[in-house]
């Protein structure tokens, strides 16, 4: 299978709703500022096909000392938020946890049949 590449913004992926099956982050949310993450994680929603997966890496909040934390002056996200992020998006997280090096963080989160939950509800 071929990979593609196209440059766009996060906040307006020029892709149909419903088309991928994963969405992947990294090292991205922490440059944003938070009305732009939010739209970014509206956007993911969209694209992500139901049961779809988005999974997103990022540097988490770390009390640095000494010459790392001198030299290591680069923005952060806290795990929390990335949850909140997805949830408020309409993203269900599935898991959460450090990846191992230095303070990069992940968070798996699902795309659910939001037409069916909505229907459930009464919506």
């Amino acid at each position: 299978m071929r990979a593609t590449f196209q440059v766009a913004v996060a906040e307006a992926l020029p892709f149909p709703d419903r088309r991928f099956d994963v969405v992947f982050s990294t090292l991205m949310l922490h440059h944003l500022p938070w009305k732009t993450r939010q739209q970014c994680a509206k956007e993911i929603e969209r694209v992500l096909k139901v049961g779809g997966r988005v999974v997103a890496v990022d540097f988490g909040r770390t009390e640095r000392r000494g010459l790392l934390a001198h030299v290591h002056r680069h923005g952060h996200v806290a795990i929390e938020d990335i949850v909140n992020l997805f949830v408020a998006a309409g993203l269900t997280a599935t898991r959460t946890g450090p990846v191992g090096m230095n303070d990069l963080n992940f968070v798996v989160a699902e795309a659910s049949d939001r037409e069916a939950l909505d229907g459930a509800s009464g919506a």
